[in-house]
């Protein structure tokens, strides 16, 4: 499987299916619905419109920077979808994700 691309250095990661599995991304273009949270707190993250609801810590940056660390992988997350952050079911607020990583592929985060 292609696990990650790195299209500036001209490089493809290659490996086993369990590598495909997401579980740090970053967002940007933030879209509150209210107040945005400050630092670091426990928000549930929808990946997919009919997605489940993935328990992460997500960390709000001074510069409207956006970590998501979700509690276990989800695969088929890329660069270029959303990132909507409940808590319970109310929608705290949206991202667009513009990078990927995983603890089980460390160091390719945001390629």
């Amino acid at each position: 499987y292609v696990v990650a691309i790195d299209a500036p250095s001209n490089r493809v990661f290659i490996g086993v299916g369990d590598l495909l599995g997401v579980s740090d991304l970053t967002g940007d273009h933030l879209r509150w619905c209210g107040a945005a949270p400050t630092g670091e707190v426990r928000l549930g993250a929808q990946l997919r419109a009919h997605g489940e609801e993935v328990p992460a810590t997500v960390t709000v940056g001074i510069q409207g920077s956006l970590e998501v660390t979700l509690d276990r992988p989800v695969r088929g997350v890329a660069p270029g979808q959303s990132v909507v952050l409940y808590d319970g079911t109310r929608v705290v607020g949206s991202a667009t994700i513009v990078g990927t990583g995983s603890r089980a592929r460390p160091g390719l985060l945001n390629v």
